[in-house]
C-alpha cells in the first residue's frame, strides 16, 4: 500500500509540474531578480498571434522579446533603444511593406505588366532599368597609349561620338576613340590635346562641344580653369582653341556648366565663383562660403540658382542675381550633414542627390526646413542609401543616369554600388573589387546619343576610371 501511494503521488506532483511549466512558458519572464533598465528586457513566447504592445516597450521580431524604449537625452539618439531610433526602426519596417524587397528579374517584370495592367507605365519603365544594371558584365579594361600614364583623375563621354575626353594627374587633357560593345572594347587611337600647370581637378562638357577643366594648383601657381573648343567633327583633330581662361587665386576643386544659359559656376577654397558672359564682356562673381566648395550643379529650373556642397557638410543656395558681399550663407533652407559633401546632383525640381566623405548618400528636399523650439535646426533627409564606405577621400566616382532614377557611387573598398533613387535600395551587388580606387565613372547610354551615326559601335553600360585604365562594363542578358 505504501508503494502504491508514493507512486500516486509522485504522478500527481509530476503532473502538476507539467501543468506549472507550460503556464510559466507563457508568463515567466526571463530573469525575476533583475530589474527593468535600459538592459532589461522582457521573454515571451513564441506565437503566432501579434504581440501585444506594451507602453514604453519595443518588440523585436528578430531576438523575439521587449526591450525598453529609453529617452534620447539618457542614452543618446544613436542608442540603438532610444526613442529617434526605434522610430526610425518602426518607419523602416513599415516602408518594407510597401516596397518590394527585391528587384524583379525579366519574366516576372513581363508576369507582372501582362497581371498589374492598372500599374504605372513610368513604373515599368524604372524597374526595365534596374533590370538592366542587374545583367552589368565587365567587358574589358582599356589602358591609354599616352606618352606620360598617370591615374586619371575625371572624364567625360562626347555625347555624340565614341570618345572619351579625359584629364590626368600631370595636368594633361586628352581624348580617346573607343568601340565598345556588349561582348568587346578597344581604342582606336589616343591624343593628347592640352597640357595644363597642375593636376586636373574636373573635367566637364557642355553640349555645344565645349570641355571645361579646372586644376588644384601647386606651390608655383593657384588653380586654373580653360575652356577649349572642340572639333565639331568626328575627324581626328588635336588641335584645341583655347577660348578663356581664369586664374582663381586659390585651389579649384570643381566646376560646373549652366544648361540653360553660358554661365559658369568653380568651386575653390572658401569661395564660389560665377562666371557671366564669359564669350564676350566676362563678369565674375565671387561669393564667400567660409568653407571649401567640393561640389557644385546648375538649378536646371531656375538658371539663376546655384548648388554648392562646402567642406563643412552645409549645402549652400546662392541666387547670382543677389548681392554676392552680403550671401556668406546663401539662400534658402539650411541643409546641413555631419561630413563634408563629396557630391550633389539635382533630382527633379525639388531635391538634391549627395554623398559626404562619411559614406553618407542622401536625398534631401529644398524645400524643406524645421526648427525646433529652441530654434535648433533639424537636418532630416526625405531619403538615406546605406551601403556606401568612405571615409578618407572626395574623389570618388559618382553618376546619375539620364533618367534620374538610379545613382552609382564607388567606395573606399575599391566597388562601385547602385542604388534606386525612388526607393533607397540596392539594386544589385556591389562590382569589384578594383585593383586601384575608382577616381571618376560615367553612364553610357543610349538615350544620350539618339542621332548618333556611330551608334553600332557604341554600347550600354558603364565606364569607370580606375588608376591608369578605363573599365567598360556592358550590359547582356544574363540572369535577366
Amino acid at each position: 500500500m505504501t508503494r502504491k501511494k508514493f507512486h500516486h503521488r509522485s504522478s500527481h506532483y509530476q503532473q502538476s509540474r507539467l501543468n506549472n511549466r507550460r503556464t510559466n512558458n507563457i508568463t515567466r519572464p526571463q530573469s525575476q531578480s533583475s530589474s527593468i533598465d535600459s538592459s532589461s528586457s522582457l521573454s515571451v513566447a513564441i506565437s503566432d498571434e501579434t504581440p501585444k504592445e506594451i507602453p514604453g516597450y519595443y518588440y523585436d521580431h528578430e531576438k523575439n522579446r521587449y526591450f525598453k524604449i529609453m529617452p534620447n537625452k539618457a542614452v543618446g539618439s544613436s542608442n540603438p533603444f532610444s526613442a529617434d531610433s526605434i522610430t526610425k526602426r518602426v518607419e523602416e519596417k513599415a516602408r518594407e511593406l510597401v516596397i518590394p524587397n527585391q528587384i524583379p528579374n525579366g519574366i516576372s517584370l513581363l508576369l507582372d505588366r501582362e497581371i498589374n495592367f492598372n500599374k504605372p507605365i513610368y513604373t515599368f519603365k524604372s524597374e526595365n532599368r534596374q533590370i538592366l544594371i542587374k545583367s552589368l558584365r565587365q567587358v574589358g579594361s582599356i589602358i591609354p597609349t599616352a606618352i606620360e600614364r598617370t591615374p586619371i583623375k575625371d572624364f567625360q563621354i562626347h555625347p555624340y561620338f565614341n570618345k572619351i575626353l579625359y584629364g590626368d594627374s600631370f595636368g594633361n587633357i586628352s581624348q580617346m576613340k573607343i568601340k565598345c560593345t556588349s561582348s568587346s572594347c578597344m581604342e582606336i587611337y589616343n591624343d593628347q590635346m592640352a597640357k595644363l600647370t597642375s593636376e586636373i581637378s574636373s573635367v566637364r562638357l557642355d553640349r555645344t562641344d565645349l570641355l571645361m577643366a579646372t586644376t588644384l594648383g601647386d606651390t608655383v601657381a593657384s588653380g586654373n580653369m580653360y575652356i577649349l573648343k572642340l572639333p565639331s567633327g568626328p575627324y581626328r583633330d588635336t588641335a584645341l582653341d583655347v577660348r578663356y581662361t581664369y586664374r582663381s587665386g586659390s585651389t579649384i576643386w570643381t566646376s560646373s556648366f549652366s544648361e540653360i544659359d553660358s554661365s559658369i559656376a568653380l568651386g575653390s577654397s572658401r569661395k564660389l565663383s560665377v562666371i557671366q558672359g564669359w564669350e564676350e564682356y566676362p563678369c565674375v562673381n565671387n561669393f564667400k562660403t567660409n568653407s571649401d566648395v567640393f561640389a557644385l550643379d546648375f538649378d536646371r529650373y531656375q538658371p539663376d540658382i546655384v548648388f554648392a556642397g562646402c567642406r563643412d557638410g552645409k549645402l549652400r543656395i546662392y541666387d547670382i542675381r543677389s548681392d554676392c558681399s552680403n550671401s556668406h550663407y546663401g539662400i534658402g533652407p539650411t541643409i546641413k550633414q555631419q561630413s563634408p559633401i563629396c557630391h550633389i546632383r539635382q533630382i527633379g525640381a525639388w531635391y538634391i542627390l549627395s554623398d559626404g566623405m562619411d559614406g553618407s548618400l542622401s536625398l534631401w528636399d529644398v524645400r524643406n526646413e524645421r526648427r525646433n523650439f529652441d530654434k535648433t535646426y533639424v537636418y532630416e533627409p526625405v531619403l538615406e542609401f546605406k551601403g556606401n564606405v568612405n571615409s578618407t577621400n572626395i574623389q570618388y566616382g559618382f553618376d546619375v543616369n539620364l533618367k534620374e532614377d538610379i545613382v552609382a557611387i564607388a567606395g573606399q573598398d575599391n566597388k562601385v554600388r547602385f542604388f534606386s533613387i525612388n526607393t533607397g535600395r540596392t539594386i544589385r551587388y556591389p562590382i569589384g573589387p578594383f585593383k586601384d580606387k575608382v577616381s571618376a565613372l560615367r553612364f553610357c547610354t543610349w538615350d544620350s546619343v539618339g542621332l548618333n551615326p556611330e551608334l553600332d559601335e557604341r554600347g550600354e553600360g558603364i565606364w569607370m576610371a580606375a588608376g591608369k585604365e578605363f573599365i567598360w562594363w556592358s550590359i547582356g542578358n544574363n540572369d535577366m
